[in-house]
């Protein structure tokens, strides 16, 4: 009975601090002065409005459609049991004074289809409404299992991301340095002098093969940099940062705002990923000379800005529009805020650089 109580009280406190509740309440009071001023002496006040509430220009049915609006407005905002309330309310306030002065039958009909009207185009507007929130609900466990889908498929991905990375360090980089090993050793002449030609052929083999080791780290660390799994977030953002201003001489500043944290390894990887796919788009697409990197850590989220004062571009009209733009890595960057139950946003206009955030719940 107390949770009842306290649920019913609750449901109350939402009523009255809406301000749609105040402006309805307004709207009925306005017109029940309007349409019963002949008798409370409101109309003496004003002799237009005298003449007008008293019937002489506007027909009490059209009087009474008035209330229409209010019933309405209602039946939008507070559904079934805002359109009885107000409806009722029109009733008590308008029947007294059909009865006592429609002259016949037919007047007072008037009044009364109005009323019916109004009451059945708003339970019609509730119907839609109820219509409309039981698909809503009926199409949640679909989305749900598409989210689910899109999860389990990105977590994948960074397994085979993670086991890639491994086995390239530890195994093609190993022979290929163990390769290396052996071409050096046979420029040197450990086993027998080489002609001067083979010997020169040797070194170049060599030098291709260091080239070679470069290009696979550089692709291990792309997949999955160890710094990110053996330290933490904000390492490795930095770690990339340095690493695009040694490839492209862009400066990159990391900013952190209140108390850094370790996030849970799925959101860390996600938010890693976010700040790749963006450092990577300035990098490649933005001529900018500066990116910001922000992290702002709270108690249960991390919100991530990346901004760079490059050449800008123009947004798709939606941001669903980002796959069919050609832009799949900013619609890939949305999809991974989706499953950090967080958001995504993106601000760029030509000549005014690029605005990237992620807001994670964590």
């Amino acid at each position: 009975m107390n949770a009842l109580m306290k649920d019913s009280t609750q449901k109350t406190k939402e009523v009255v601090n809406n301000r749609h509740f105040w402006a309805i309440a307004c709207i009925m009071v306005a017109l029940i002065l309007f349409y019963n001023a002949n008798y409370i002496s409101i109309a003496s006040w004003f002799p237009w409005f005298k003449k007008a509430s008293t019937g002489q220009d506007i027909y009490l049915f059209m009087q009474s459609f008035l209330f229409v609006i209010p019933i309405l407005y209602a039946s939008v905002v507070f559904r079934l049991r805002g359109t009885l309330v107000t409806w009722l309310l029109f009733m008590v306030a308008t029947l007294p004074r059909a009865l006592y002065e429609s002259p016949d039958v037919e007047s007072l009909l008037r009044v009364v289809l109005v009323a019916l009207v109004a009451l059945v185009v708003a339970l019609l507007i509730v119907l839609e409404h109820n219509r409309g929130q039981k698909e809503k609900e009926a199409s949640k466990p679909t989305e749900t299992g598409q989210w689910n889908y899109v999860a389990r498929l990105l977590e994948a991905q960074e397994y085979e991301r993670q086991h890639a990375a491994q086995e390239l360090h530890d195994n093609t980089i190993q022979a290929l340095l163990v390769i290396a090993n052996r071409a050096h050793a046979l420029e040197t002449g450990d086993y027998g002098a080489l002609p001067p030609e083979a010997r020169k052929q040797t070194e170049q083999i060599m030098v291709m093969i260091l080239h070679a080791i470069e290009d696979v780290r550089r692709l291990s660390c792309d997949l999955r940099p160890s710094i990110l799994d053996d330290i933490g977030l904000l390492p490795a953002l930095k770690w990339l940062g340095e690493r695009l201003t040694q490839e492209s001489g862009i400066g990159v500043e990391v900013i952190v705002n209140g108390m850094e944290h370790r996030l849970l390894p799925e959101a860390e990887v996600l938010v890693f990923r976010a700040a790749q796919e963006a450092l990577s788009n300035v990098g490649q697409h933005s001529r900018a000379t500066m990116a910001i990197v922000t992290l702002d850590f709270a108690a249960s989220s991390l919100k991530m800005t990346v901004h760079d004062n490059g050449k800008g571009f123009c947004l798709p009209e939606g941001m669903n529009d980002f796959a069919a733009a050609g832009k799949l890595g900013l619609d890939l960057m949305q999809q991974r805020a989706k499953l950090l139950d967080g958001t995504f946003s993106i601000r760029s206009e030509p000549g005014k650089g690029t605005t990237v955030k992620v807001e994670a719940k964590v």
